[in-house]
């Protein structure tokens, strides 16, 4: 998991289920008709270690590590306690499209810097998958570093946000497309409060109070991946449109936007290569946390914040051996307009902030499209390194 600010806090936990499968301990049999234990974990097709079969196998509850790496919130973990109503592959619906399991759970971290949050989800995929909820409820008590710029000079300010978040979302499938539409409902109530800085006091006092923000969305999604974990064909798009109002429960008003296009395509047998673009933007009357940031592997999520932000990455997945890939990456963002804690910047006077990086992926589990491995990003003030299970790029929020 990565990405910890107070909103994705509360929609990052619910995606725990989805993007650590990989990572199992235990969990209860679906039946009589078990395969042998050495079958569990071998491909009968090239006898490497594979956990498809074992994952196919199961449902029931399934304990799950969480590994917490970057530069955002330090080194950390934690653990999902994550419950399969139904095993993996599931039933199919008409047109022979998988239908994903049901999963509810439970989940706690703790990081380096002092952060914790806990919470609980539900993932629902209803009939026959043309109708999918998500509903959250979690605590966070996390340290988030920011920089504020007072007369030119810019300070780190850590500040603690402690609270509660709800959220929940429901989309119904457009026809027998590859669109869904739907609304979400984001609660937030925390207590902003200052961990150890030396800010200016006219910063400390602008940023310690409390925030109580209430939003409804409208979305929009085409999703034709190839598999949610690592895609390697198809594209994955999301239009989110929010309006923060008092009779939504939120002491701002503000509105509040976002988008982003992943497209996964072959440009050679052993070469896969991943696209992507996203933008943000926030009305001037939202809380400073709210301000969207440049969120790249190798740069700390709050470390450039703006009105509006800017992304392009690429990744190039080299197929070199067997289950083994290499990933090379490099991508730039700009982060721009009014802010309560910078000076107003347009476009094109804001610097581009880059990162690229190397890393390695295992095919742990082929019948999912699953690979894990670890990465190292160079940004443009330190280097840092993620355990990556699945694709490096959030499709969740």
């Amino acid at each position: 998991m990565r990405n910890f600010t107070a909103t994705l806090l509360v929609r990052g936990l619910v995606c725990l289920a989805a993007g650590i499968l990989s990572l199992p301990l235990s969990a209860e049999e679906g039946g009589s008709d078990k395969p042998s234990t050495s079958s569990l974990f071998r491909d009968p097709e090239d006898g490497q270690f594979d956990v498809s079969a074992w994952l196919a196998s199961r449902y029931g509850f399934l304990p799950t590590p969480v590994i917490i790496t970057g530069p955002t919130l330090g080194a950390g973990g934690g653990v999902n306690l994550l419950f399969l109503h139904d095993r993996l592959t599931g039933e199919k619906a008409p047109d022979g499209r998988h239908i994903p399991p049901n999963l509810s759970g439970i989940a706690a971290i703790a990081t380096e810097n002092g952060s914790k949050a806990a919470g609980a989800y539900h993932l629902g995929f209803w009939n026959q998958d043309r109708l999918r909820t998500t509903t959250f409820l979690g605590r966070p008590d996390v340290n988030l570093d920011f920089y504020p710029d007072v007369l030119g000079d810019e300070f780190r300010v850590r500040m603690n946000l402690e609270g509660w978040g709800f959220y929940q979302e429901v989309k119904a499938r457009l026809g027998e497309s590859n669109f869904f539409a739907g609304a979400n409902y984001t609660y937030l109530t925390l207590t902003s409060s200052p961990v150890d800085n030396n800010a200016p006091d006219e910063i400390n006092a602008l940023l310690e109070r409390g925030y109580q923000v209430g939003g409804l969305g409208a979305t929009l999604e085409y999703d034709s991946r190839d598999t949610i974990f690592t895609p390697t064909r198809g594209a994955y798009g999301k239009l989110v449109a929010e309006t923060h109002a008092d009779w939504l429960g939120s002491d701002y008003d503000f509105m509040s936007y976002r988008g982003k296009l992943f497209e996964f395509l072959p440009v050679a047998k052993a070469f896969d290569l991943g696209l992507r673009v996203e933008a943000q933007s926030v009305g001037s009357d939202a809380p400073y946390f709210l301000y969207p940031s440049i969120e790249m592997r190798g740069i700390a999520n709050k470390r450039y914040q703006g009105q509006h932000v800017f992304v392009a990455e690429t990744e190039l997945n080299w197929d070199v051996y067997e289950r083994w890939h290499l990933i090379g990456f490099v991508g730039s963002g700009k982060a721009y307009g009014e802010s309560k804690l910078k000076e107003t910047v347009n476009f094109d006077d804001a610097s581009w902030r880059s990162s690229k990086g190397l890393g390695f992926r295992y095919e742990i589990a082929r019948k999912f499209g699953l690979q894990v491995g670890i990465d190292v990003a160079w940004g443009p003030e330190e280097t840092a390194y993620y355990i990556t299970v699945g694709s490096a790029w959030n499709a969740f929020y």
